[in-house]
């Protein structure tokens, strides 16, 4: 299974040698011309995160690799790997969201998204804030809604709690 291969692959390459159960590195794959894709990646940076950029026209296949549905995506997606699992971070994920994924290390899941590209997540603060759901991807192609976020805050919990 790709998903299979590209785990090994990532979790080979993303290992933190300083937190066995924690990954601080995240690869990027965007767009060579999204400067928002760039503001999310200072924003996990200065949140303590690794990041390798890799700009491409065809950042749309690790899209497909993962099986995420177009409904659920955005203009970048991050990988980052936890306990040897690989997990796909779709759009302008705030760092609360990120944070419950690695603690609680869903099996069930291939990621977390702020699908779209929402106003005043991390990345796109432009003076308006808008609500915007954080969802957690599952392996069937559902979803869970994991929280309701205004900038990088949680302000209407589901499945993280305050």
């Amino acid at each position: 299974m790709t998903f299979a291969l590209l785990a090994t692959c990532l979790s080979a390459n993303s290992a933190n040698p300083n937190s066995a159960n924690q990954s601080k590195f995240i690869k990027v794959f965007e767009s060579p011309t999204c400067g928002c894709c760039d503001k999310w990646v200072e924003y996990m940076k200065s949140k303590g995160y690794k990041l390798e950029v890799h700009k491409s026209t065809d950042f749309y296949k690790i899209k497909e690799q993962y099986n995420i549905k177009p409904a659920y995506q955005s203009c970048h997606t991050g990988i980052i790997t936890s306990a040897n699992q690989s997990y796909a971070l779709e759009g302008h994920i705030p760092l609360g969201a990120l944070e419950w994924l690695l603690e609680h290390k869903p099996q069930e899941a291939i990621g977390i998204s702020a699908p779209g590209m929402p106003q005043g997540s991390p990345g796109m603060e432009q003076g308006t804030y808008e609500e915007y759901p954080v969802i957690l991807l599952l392996k069937g192609g559902e979803y869970e809604l994991l929280g309701i976020y205004k900038g990088d805050k949680l302000i209407k919990p589901a499945k993280i709690k305050e």
